[in-house]
């Protein structure tokens, strides 16, 4: 194997995790990204900062993928992911230069995994110790404000328990929609419903719509074209208007087909359109003089949250609208700091909107995707019912307990296990230096206080000392997210340990391929 070859793919893949794990914590550190076009963004997000990264290098772009995809999946924990595979492919290579062979690494690592994994299932708690709202604060590491935190967890949590008590198929945190826009921090709401920031297609249609039927449709609301159907989808009808005379007569055609459907829903009860498509200029007053309110280009997500909240069921076209596929819900608009908002309350599944409020535009997009964290830590806390201490104290621990396992290991598997239980202790050690305390000293003081059977004792970096964790204001993590951020850590650094070479897929050599062909 060409040690020179996997220093020169390592480098990189450490570095990358090394800048990303700087931003770990309430107080990870801000990042200025100048990207190749001039543009400057200011971020503490590591997932942010790894989405503006201009990443070419193959392995770091394995990396940036496997992030972007934990976080797509479970919502949180993609920054302590990447900081984690860094340290275990740290420890791995200097395991590897002092004559282990990656496959000895890697069975050495699986068999820490193991350990750690038990550990995890043996020292959680039940959630009810710390409550689902201090999950949530935990996550919410885009404001150090103590009462904003205070006031938007227990938003989160209290909206998170209903959802989840409902038990409605497919419930989720997709259930709990985050907006987050410019205005001061004392104006983040919780709405039950769903939150939509688009304007109603007309200024003269109604704003207030009480007990409203709701029809959701997937096309462009227009009048309906002659001739733009027939019985058969092997046959095309086309009509010829060869004078003005015939050409009024269709188009007065079209509108009395068009009158006639408005009616038909109107008489359905149809009082609000949420359509994919457009709604055309010629039908807008139409719909308006019926006392219909209408909003176009909903995206998919946003469809599918009134589906859900207004029990109502997305047809082709106003055509096709009736009380069986119409959904009902209380409609209203609303002007918020220069933009409109529609709120639909239906009572179909629980559905809310979390409007978050925050200064300047960069802190906006930190405030939206730490308020998108916690609400996915928050769900994970409920679906498992089970935490544990978080700021580093559960590393430790967990540190702790792979060392003694390692004892009774036999052959040199014992050392990968041994770099395993170190590259652990890379979390507290950032969250200490994060905090403003020594790093090595922090995780000195967290092992004599585990070694003492404490095992709560953790970082609190908001308050800047090693405490209890779970004491007083708790600092808790899901114990499902803990677990899958180690296991998945562990399988990506043994990923990329293996590595030994860079191949061109499309510019093999004659001697590569020969190389190849043996």
């Amino acid at each position: 194997m060409n040690s020179d070859a996997r220093h020169a793919l390592l480098d990189d893949v450490d570095r990358v995790c090394d800048l990303v794990g700087t931003t770990l914590g309430p107080f990870g550190t801000n990042k200025l990204v100048v990207e190749s076009g001039g543009r400057v963004t200011a971020t503490s997000s590591g997932a942010m900062l790894l989405d503006r990264l201009e990443l070419e290098d193959p392995a770091t772009t394995l990396l940036e993928r496997a992030a972007d995809d934990f976080r797509e999946t479970h919502g949180d924990g993609a920054t302590t992911l990447t900081l984690l595979t860094g340290a275990l492919l740290r420890e791995a290579d200097g395991l590897i230069d002092r004559g282990l062979h990656p496959t000895t690494v890697a069975r050495g690592y699986r068999e820490a995994l193991s350990v750690a994994a038990d550990r995890l299932e043996s020292r959680a708690r039940p959630l009810s110790v710390v409550g689902p709202d201090a999950v949530a604060r935990t996550a919410l590491t885009g404001t150090r404000n103590p009462t904003t935190r205070r006031r938007v967890s227990e938003a989160i949590a209290d909206a998170a328990t209903t959802v989840s008590n409902a038990d409605a198929p497919n419930g989720g945190r997709a259930d709990l929609n985050v907006l987050a826009r410019l205005g001061g921090v004392g104006d983040t709401d919780l709405v039950s419903g769903v939150v939509l920031e688009t304007p109603l297609v007309s200024d003269a249609m109604p704003r207030r719509l009480p007990d409203s039927g709701v029809a959701l449709l997937s096309s462009t609301v227009d009048v309906p074209k002659l001739g733009g159907a027939t019985e058969s989808a092997d046959r095309k009808l086309s009509l010829d208007a060869d004078t003005f005379d015939e050409r009024a007569a269709i188009g007065e055609y079209e509108r009395d087909e068009f009158r006639q459907i408005l009616s038909s829903a109107v008489a359905s009860g149809c009082r609000f359109v949420a359509t994919k498509g457009g709604v055309n200029d010629r039908v807008k007053t139409r719909l308006a003089d019926a006392g219909v309110a209408a909003i176009d280009r909903v995206e998919d997500g946003a469809m599918e949250r009134l589906v859900r909240n207004t029990g109502g069921r997305v047809v082709p076209s106003l055509a096709e609208v009736s009380p069986e596929t119409m959904g009902s819900a209380d409609v209203r608009v609303e002007r918020l700091a220069g933009r409109e908002f529609v709120y639909v309350e239906g009572d179909d599944a629980p559905q809310f909107s979390l409007l978050c409020r925050a200064p300047d535009p960069r802190s906006v997009a930190a405030f939206e995707e730490s308020a998108e964290s916690a609400v996915a830590a928050t769900f994970r806390a409920l679906d498992d019912e089970r935490v544990v201490p978080g700021g580093g104290a559960t590393e430790i621990d967990l540190e702790r307990a792979v060392r003694e396992a390692a004892r009774g290991i036999p052959g040199r598997e014992q050392l990968a296990m041994e770099g395993f239980a170190r590259a652990l202790a890379a979390v507290p050690k950032r969250l200490a230096e994060s905090a403003g305390l020594d790093g090595w000293s922090g995780v000195i003081r967290l092992r004599v206080a585990h070694d003492e059977g404490r095992s709560a004792v953790g970082v609190d970096a908001l308050a800047g000392e090693i405490r209890d964790v779970l004491d007083g204001d708790a600092v808790a993590e899901p114990l499902g997210l803990k677990r899958d951020v180690v296991a998945s850590a562990t399988d990506l650094a043994t990923q990329l340990l293996r590595i030994d070479d860079r191949v061109p897929a499309n510019d093999l050599s004659d001697d590569d391929s020969a190389a190849a062909a043996r």
